[in-house]
């Protein structure tokens, strides 16, 4: 057998090693691995940037009520026209 030097030869000898399922286990847990990790990479990379934002005065305390400083804040329908 002829391999490209890419993995090839070593796929049978997971396989008989392991069989499919234990193969097929194996991938799937090295990409949960992989997902978990990136989520925790984001996690730490959110609460730096969290802690060296300034806070802003006034926005502790917003309740669900408070339109914020968003693109819409402090927007209210009429039903009257002007």
């Amino acid at each position: 057998m002829n391999a490209c030097g890419c993995g090839e030869d070593q796929i049978p000898w997971m396989l008989a090693k392991f069989g499919f399922f234990g193969t097929a286990g194996l991938i799937l847990a090295v990409v949960v691995v992989m997902i978990l990790a990136g989520w925790a990479l984001g996690a730490v990379v959110w609460l730096v940037r969290r802690r060296e934002e300034p806070e802003v005065p006034g926005t502790a305390a917003a309740g669900p009520d408070d339109p914020g400083h968003g693109e819409l804040g402090g927007f209210t329908w009429r039903d009257e026209d002007p």
